[in-house]
């Protein structure tokens, strides 16, 4: 790996010289998430409809991870994991109305103190004013976009809700400045731009570049619309379901939505134009590059096959996400890691590649990714999702999970009273074979070990409805607390 045989190389020189060398520059960070992407949905990742050449060409410089996992199928959560790499219970986090806790120290002030100049651009979605848990409070010296909302209220401008700043649904801050049919990514991309062309020179920065898309309220440019509904045609696609029989609901298994192909080429455009910037200005050779999405798609308007679930659920499609990195020199082009990896392997990965080690004080749930860089296998690890809510639209049942990397084995603990489930992702990435039945000792002995961190974590929790709050702590033999959402 380039960059670190360099400072072994110069450790050694001045240890037997005492000759006394500049530091090696640090990396320049941009990290690329966006929202309700799919595990298929880029061409580098078996996509046929969608058109990714932007994201394709920077994928295939670097590592592609093809079983990385989210920390839990929502957004919020997952964004917090991804800036501290602690699981999301132990931020007392599990849905997208909880807020990331005061106090918590996240990687943008680590990177600050080693002298980063660090800028947020987009969705943010994990603090709020009272707790000053917004961007600016955290480290992050220019904010563009990132508040409460977990989605404009439209993706052109002024991507207000029904013309108001609601504060779930708007972007109220890039008001000024926009004009009739701009449209959200594109400005962002401006913006983004903007913060680069203006950076200190000399300095390393940190890029946190968060699209407000895909998230599912669909919209996009016309002529896009017009070209993939006209490419759908071509291709001669047809509408595809799955029946779930669990919840009754029909999930989409095909790629016949023009507008959320629209969506995706304009993030894949936005990545090419960050791609060209750091080009022009010799920054794109000393830029770590990291991009994920924050959960899986919405299956109600976009396939979700082979895999099982959605967004939401904590079956492979709502919690496994496309995912890759690449650092010239560090990375070897068209590399792949097939084995589990998890979002918040960025903070330790980032922190260990800009040469902060992590502190003690530092509560870490995460590994660092450079030894994979270099070829090597980290230690299999268990991954463990909490989702005690229903949303049936997407094929989730209120439950928990746990997958065991050494095994293969996936078993599921369900709160609302169905048949828990069992099944070997080695042999069925699709979730299609209950096992519990066949294998009722792995069922226990996952059981247990999902029990055990349910218990550990769940104390300062924000419940769900009464139902399954009940019903959580009856499974994990704790009083029942009568806690109401």
């Amino acid at each position: 790996m380039k960059h670190n045989r360099l400072i072994q190389i110069l450790a050694i020189i001045a240890a037997t010289t005492g000759i006394i060398f500049a530091a090696p520059q640090k990396p320049n960070v941009v990290f690329f998430l966006i929202d309700d992407m799919g595990w298929k949905d880029l061409g580098c990742f078996g996509a046929k409809l969608y058109e990714t050449p932007n994201i394709d060409k920077l994928c295939a410089e670097g590592i592609r991870f093809t079983q990385a996992y989210t920390s839990t199928a929502i957004c919020s959560p997952a964004r917090a994991t991804a800036l501290t790499g602690r699981h999301p219970m132990k931020m007392q986090m599990w849905n997208h109305m909880h807020y990331i806790p005061k106090g918590q120290k996240i990687l943008p002030q680590y990177l600050k103190e080693a002298g980063y100049q660090n800028w947020h651009v987009g969705k943010w979605h994990m603090g709020n004013e009272k707790d000053k848990t917004y961007p600016e409070d955290l480290g992050f010296d220019a904010n563009i976009g990132g508040w409460t909302a977990w989605g404009p209220g439209s993706y052109f401008w002024p991507y207000l809700w029904n013309g108001k700043a609601h504060n779930r649904n708007s972007v109220p801050m890039l008001q000024e400045g926009g004009q009739e049919g701009e449209q959200l990514t594109d400005r962002l991309t401006k913006e983004a731009l903007k913060l680069i062309d203006a950076r200190k020179t000399g300095q390393p920065f940190y890029l946190n570049f968060w699209y407000y898309s895909v998230h599912n309220k669909e919209e996009a440019k016309p002529e896009l619309v017009k070209k993939y509904e006209e490419k759908i045609k071509e291709m001669g696609l047809k509408k595809t379901v799955r029946h779930d029989e669990k919840t009754g609901k029909y999930l989409i298994t095909s790629e016949t939505n023009p507008v959320y192909a629209g969506m995706i080429e304009t993030v894949d455009d936005s990545v090419g134009r960050v791609i060209a910037k750091l080009k022009e200005i010799g920054e794109y050779d000393n830029t770590l590059f990291v991009f994920f999405s924050d959960n899986g798609s919405t299956t109600d308007s976009v396939p979700c096959a082979p895999l099982n679930g959605g967004k939401n659920s904590t079956y492979e499609a709502g919690v496994r996400v496309p995912a890759f990195m690449v650092w010239n020199g560090e990375t070897q082009p068209g590399s792949e890691y097939n084995h589990a990896i998890y979002i918040g392997d960025v903070f330790n990965t980032v922190m260990a590649a800009t040469g902060q080690p992590v502190p003690a004080s530092h509560e870490t749930d995460s590994l660092s990714l450079l030894p994979v860089f270099a070829g090597e296998q980290l230690p299999p690890r268990e991954f463990i999702w909490y989702f005690p809510d229903t949303r049936e639209k997407w094929a989730q049942r209120a439950n928990a999970a746990i997958f065991d990397e050494k095994t293969g084995m996936k078993y599921f603990m369900f709160f609302n009273g169905d048949e828990d489930e069992l099944y070997n992702l080695n042999e069925d990435i699709g979730e299609t074979t209950n096992l519990i039945a066949q294998q009722p000792e792995t069922a226990q002995a996952l059981q247990k070990k999902l029990t055990q961190f349910l218990k550990d974590n769940l104390e300062g929790m924000p419940p769900t409805k009464p139902k399954f709050q009940a019903s959580v702590e009856q499974r994990l033999g704790l009083p029942t607390s009568g806690n109401t959402p």
